[in-house]
């Protein structure tokens, strides 16, 4: 059987992590607790599973709290696919779970990070973490066929990534992104990356999941917003056919792109290194473009 997915994010992995400490499954936990040089021991109980513990040090994206012969341990997850690698990240997790254990939130504490194998050994941010745990070495120790399948593309996807500098502008520019996105439309739009996450120079395309084989992409650098429809470039004459009055009257654009269809809204050109608020007219129109685009998509003919 196949199972297929349009695009897996480092929110899907973190999930699915989470969800095999929580089942505590112990092939999961052996693999982490073998890589740290620990045993832990029959009887153990998960405390707690968290996602996104985010403090005045930083974010921590995945943190499991084990209680293993009355002791708190705390296995603290870094997860990259092909993303920015942030500087001094790896020091900032140590300085967060030292302070948890002063604080009394757990008594002793491992910092991993998971990745494609590709990434572990060219990047060097992540060869400061002692405790490296490859997308590969999970797959192996997993029984699910739908988690298999999502490793499988995620590390598809890492293949196409790269690891570039970071411009701290636009790194800023994205947090006030997620910040607009979640104050304005909460629980509306699915941006893929997440707050925190450094981007590069080239990092102006805000891609939206939206659903059924679509995606939306706000193309800031290029002034306009497109609803993506894969597999659907060769069907472009009879998509504008069968949907040539909501086109006409929603001023749509309907292009081709490779094997996709892209149904286009214009915007002005949104420039990522500059101020977020002296922008916010543009942002606020090309969200409302793009909100406008997944509106209409239960419409749409395809």
């Amino acid at each position: 059987m196949d199972i297929l997915f349009e695009n897996i994010i480092e929110r899907d992995i973190d999930l699915l992590i989470m969800r095999h400490f929580s089942l505590a499954n112990q092939n999961v936990i052996n693999l982490f607790a073998k890589k740290a040089g620990i045993i832990i021991n029959e009887g153990f109980v998960i405390d707690s599973v968290a996602h996104s513990v985010t403090t005045s040090d930083g974010e921590t994206d995945i943190e499991i709290i084990i209680w293993d012969n009355n002791e708190k341990i705390a296995f603290i997850i870094e997860n990259k696919i092909n993303a920015v690698a942030q500087p001094n990240q790896a020091r900032r997790y140590e300085i967060r779970a030292e302070k948890a254990v002063k604080e009394g939130r757990y008594s002793k504490y491992y910092i991993f990070i998971i990745a494609p194998q590709k990434y572990l050994d060219n990047n060097k941010e992540a060869s400061k973490y002692k405790n490296q745990i490859s997308y590969e070495q999970i797959r192996d120790v997993i029984l699910d066929h739908i988690d298999i399948a999502m490793i499988d593309k995620a590390l598809d996807e890492s293949k196409h990534g790269y690891v570039p500098i970071e411009d701290r502008r636009v790194t800023d520019f994205w947090n006030s992104i997620y910040e607009f996105a979640e104050d304005r439309y909460p629980g509306v739009f699915r941006i893929w990356g997440k707050k925190g996450e450094s981007r590069g120079a080239n990092a102006t395309w805000i891609n939206i999941s939206s659903g059924n084989g679509t995606t939306i992409v706000i193309k800031a650098d290029r002034g306009y917003v497109d609803l993506e429809v894969a597999g659907y470039a060769d069907k472009f004459q009879k998509f504008s056919k069968d949907n040539q009055q909501i086109i006409d009257n929603r001023k749509l654009y309907v292009r081709t792109a490779t094997k996709s269809l892209a149904i286009r809204k214009y915007i002005d050109i949104i420039d990522f290194t500059a101020s977020f608020n002296e922008q916010l007219d543009k942002i606020e129109d090309a969200f409302e473009k793009a909100k406008e685009l997944q509106d209409l998509i239960v419409w749409l003919k395809f």
